[in-house]
C-alpha cells in the first residue's frame, strides 16, 4: 500500500499490547486514527474535489494515507478484541457521518464510503480467516448508525449498509467494489501483517461473503427486510463447499463459527439449502446471480 512498513510497525505494536491484555492503551489509538483520518480526508477533498471521475483513484490514496487504522483494524481482529469493537464501530460512524450534507459531486463525496466498507470487509475477513469468533458475531449482529440526506439516522447491518457496496465512488457497482476490496488486502504491506496471500485470500473473501448472505437470509426468515448484494452470489461453488463440509465435520468449528447465527450446527445445516435458494432468488438492480455459485449442498456421506 506504499507506506514504507508503517502498517506493519503498527500492526506489531498494536498486537503486542493486546497480547499483554493493554486493550485500553490501543483503545486510546482509535483516537489517533480518527485524526488521520481527517488528515487524509482533508487533503483527498482538496485534492479531488472536482473531479468525480477520478474518485476510484481517491478512493485507494485515502486508505493508502492511513496506515494506522488499517493496522488497528487487522490487530483487533488477529487478537479477537471484543472490547475494541465500539470503537472501531465508532470510527466507521464517524466516517461516514464526514460527507453527510456535502455540496458538490456525489462520487466525491462518497469516497470515505469505500473506505469504511473496506474496513468493515477487513475486520471481518481476518476475524473469519484467523478464527476470531467473538468478533466476527460483533461485525455480523451490531447495527451501524449512519444517515441518507436528512437529520434521521438509520440503524442497518453493516452486510445490508449500502454505503459500503453501492457506493457512487466506484459507479454502484458491487462486484467492482468487492475486487477493489479484495485487491487492497492483497497489497504486501496487508500481506506482511497478515500472511495471508494469493488464492487464500480469495478463499478466505469469499467465504466470509457467502456467510453474510446466509446471515441475510436468516434473517429474513425472522420477518426482517435486509438486502443481499449481488457480488455475493459470486462464491465460486468449490471454494464454499469446502468450509461446509468442514462445518459439518468439524462441530467444534462450526460452533465458533455459527455465533452469529445464534445456531447450532444441526439447525444451522437443516436451514442451509433453503437459505441458498433465498440468496439465487434474490435480484439487486436487474442483477442475477450468474457466477459460479453454490446452490445446494449435502454431506459427503449422503453420495456415499
Amino acid at each position: 500500500m506504499g507506506n514504507n512498513g508503517k502498517l506493519s510497525f503498527h500492526f506489531s505494536r498494536a498486537s503486542k499490547l493486546l497480547a499483554h491484555g493493554a486493550w485500553k492503551r490501543v483503545s486510546l489509538q482509535f483516537d489517533d486514527a480518527q485524526r488521520e483520518f481527517e488528515t487524509g480526508w482533508n487533503s483527498i477533498y482538496e485534492e479531488f474535489g472536482n473531479k468525480p471521475q477520478e474518485a476510484p483513484i481517491a478512493s485507494r490514496r485515502l486508505i493508502v494515507s492511513q496506515p494506522l487504522t488499517t493496522a488497528l483494524v487487522l490487530a483487533m481482529a488477529r487478537s479477537d478484541s471484543v472490547e475494541l469493537f465500539i470503537r472501531f464501530k465508532r470510527l466507521i460512524e464517524s466516517i461516514l457521518r464526514q460527507t453527510e450534507g456535502l455540496p458538490g459531486y456525489q462520487a466525491v463525496a462518497a469516497i470515505p464510503h469505500i473506505q469504511a466498507g473496506f474496513l468493515y470487509m477487513t475486520a471481518s475477513v481476518m476475524a473469519f480467516h484467523w478464527e476470531s469468533w467473538g468478533l466476527f458475531e460483533k461485525l455480523l449482529t451490531a447495527k451501524f448508525e449512519w444517515y441518507y440526506h436528512s437529520g434521521r439516522a438509520i440503524f442497518s447491518y453493516p452486510f445490508d449498509l449500502p454505503y459500503f457496496f453501492h457506493s457512487e465512488a466506484l459507479g454502484r457497482d458491487a462486484p467492482k467494489i468487492h475486487d477493489f476490496f479484495r485487491k487492497e488486502l492483497a497489497e504486501p504491506d496487508v500481506v506482511s501483517a497478515t500472511s495471508l496471500a494469493g488464492d487464500r485470500i480469495v478463499d478466505a473473501y469469499v467465504q466470509t461473503q457467502m456467510l453474510m448472505s446466509l446471515k441475510a437470509a436468516q434473517l429474513h426468515e425472522k420477518g426482517e427486510s435486509v438486502s443481499i448484494w449481488p457480488d455475493f452470489g459470486r462464491f465460486y461453488g468449490e471454494r464454499i463447499t469446502r468450509l461446509l463440509d468442514r462445518a459439518y465435520e468439524n462441530r467444534e468449528y462450526a460452533q465458533g463459527l455459527l455465533r452469529g447465527f445464534d445456531e447450532d450446527p444441526q439447525t444451522f445445516f437443516s436451514h442451509l439449502n433453503d437459505r441458498l435458494s433465498l440468496i439465487h432468488s434474490v435480484f439487486w438492480g436487474g442483477s442475477q446471480y450468474f457466477y459460479e455459485s453454490l446452490g445446494s449442498w449435502e454431506p459427503r456421506e449422503a453420495h456415499a
